[in-house]
């Protein structure tokens, strides 16, 4: 993946503070919800309508 598509799909906002693009939730929230408490892509999906299931994958 080059940098630009990596901005297509992320704000830089701080080296810490990365979030997904158009909205205020930051990767690590979405990071977290898969990794420690094992929920699908679907799931996360739905618990943050304000994305769509391709910015969670």
């Amino acid at each position: 993946m080059s940098n630009q598509a990596l901005t297509d799909y992320f704000n830089f906002i701080a080296p810490t503070d990365i979030r997904l693009k158009g909205t205020r939730i930051g990767i690590e929230t979405i990071l977290y919800d898969y990794l420690d408490c094992h929920k699908t892509p679907e799931e996360i999906a739905q618990a943050y309508t304000s994305l769509t299931l391709e910015q969670v994958y």
